[in-house]
């Protein structure tokens, strides 16, 4: 009798099996970005992704949103050449992803890549390898009512020195004129990655540009960029809790900043703490008193497809779906950036004139990204801290930064 039972237990489940597998079985897709998950973009993407869902018979894209150490996870995936079948790039799809990335140019949606952000996501090859959904613009956010109250014109800040003019005169009434928040370090390493460029890099005398892409690193002009940190510092042109402070876009909102080393989103957060404030956010400023200043353009949500990705086919349908004009849309009025593909229109609303840049201006790519080794940018927020806290003198912070990057360039 045991041996009745058990067969025909074994029967059961055998048939139970079979009709399992008799089933179609949807190909998962995974798409992650370093988004977090309450992020207006991740929520955005979720939604298109649903609706995406709903009418595929053999296809399920699962989003997983980013975390706060998505880089090194994603190195981590490289190295073991097990990445997800599309990812956010954040900046790196040519620099750090391109050998993982299938080339996208043949998409029909290719044509419309705007040319603000094409040249920074395009190699030497003229191929490109993400597709951007919206175009990361920085500027230098401030509040209008404090530099009126300082007798200070945003728009007549040109150059290095217009701007240390700018934030004396803000001293001087008692406002402080950079909040940074170095409990979060992107704002420290941020003052180089925005101000390098006007100092070292667009400038006739002496640029460095092609010696650091050739991995030269003259620590005489390094020297200037910490010198102008060091003159922040020293002037009193930064908040006391520099290195500890979390709460820039009240500071920025509230008037008791004058402007922020954060991005443009800070200046909607700021609104949250006095919707009557009048913030906008300007070029930065170049040494050089015949080069224009200048606007930092790059990847912001940006997506590529893994090049052996075993769904490439299924991966590359899902991205031109997403590529689709109203789902761009969606995306960059999810950031409040401008769309990038031209057949797009993102909803900017107050800030519809912000962005409306025109040719006066320069643009340029984020420096770290652009100039130095990848790794580079945990260097330059930990030198940056050095030189505010004193613990580094400049030639110090100078010295650590040629070590790390002649480390990095050869990795």
């Amino acid at each position: 009798m045991k041996k009745i039972i058990l067969s025909l237990a074994f029967l059961v489940l055998f048939a139970g099996c079979e009709k399992e597998e008799g089933i179609p079985q949807k190909k998962q897709l995974i798409i992650t970005s370093n988004s977090h998950a309450q992020e207006p973009s991740s929520i955005a993407l979720q939604e298109i992704i649903d609706e995406y869902n709903k009418n595929q018979t053999d296809v399920n894209v699962e989003f997983i949103p980013g975390s706060s150490d998505y880089e090194e996870t994603m190195k981590t995936k490289m190295a073991t050449n097990s990445l997800p079948d599309l990812f956010g790039t954040h900046g790196w799809s040519i620099n750090r992803y391109k050998e993982y990335l299938e080339p996208l140019n043949n998409r029909e949606w290719a044509q419309y890549v705007s040319p603000a952000i094409k040249p920074v996501i395009t190699d030497n090859d003229e191929k490109f390898y993400t597709l951007p959904l919206d175009i990361d613009i920085v500027g230098l956010p401030y509040n209008l009512d404090v530099l009126e109250k300082a007798n200070v014109d945003p728009k007549s800040i040109k150059t290095t020195d217009d701007f240390l003019v700018a934030l004396e005169k803000i001293k001087n009434i008692g406002v402080t004129p950079i909040y940074l928040g170095g409990k979060d370090s992107a704002s420290i390493g941020n003052i180089y990655d925005w101000i390098v460029p006007g100092l070292i890099i667009l400038n006739k005398d002496n640029p460095q540009g092609e010696n650091l892409k050739n991995g030269i690193f003259d620590e005489k002009s390094w020297n200037e960029t910490g010198e102008f940190i060091k003159t922040l510092k020293d002037k009193g042109y930064i908040n006391r809790d520099a290195l500890t402070g979390n709460d820039a876009a009240r500071a920025l909102g509230t008037g008791k900043a004058a402007f922020l080393f954060f991005g443009t989103s800070m200046i909607r957060e700021g609104l949250t703490y006095n919707p009557n404030a009048r913030m906008d956010f300007i070029a930065l400023p170049t040494k050089d008193k015949t080069e224009k200043s200048y606007f930092i353009t790059g990847e912001r949500m940006a997506i590529g497809v893994w090049k052996n990705s075993p769904n490439k086919k299924e991966a590359l349908e899902f991205l031109d779906y997403l590529a689709k004009p109203e789902n761009v849309s969606k995306m960059a009025t999810a950031n409040v950036l401008p769309p990038g593909l031209t057949n797009a229109k993102s909803e900017l609303g107050k800030f519809e004139k912000s962005y409306d840049l025109g040719n006066q201006y320069q643009y340029v790519g984020f420096f770290d990204r652009e100039y130095l080794p990848s790794g580079s940018w945990e260097t330059l927020c930990s030198i940056g801290a050095g030189i505010i806290s004193g613990q580094l003198s400049v030639e110090e912070a100078t010295k650590k930064m040629k070590e790390d990057f002649d480390r990095l360039k050869n990795k």
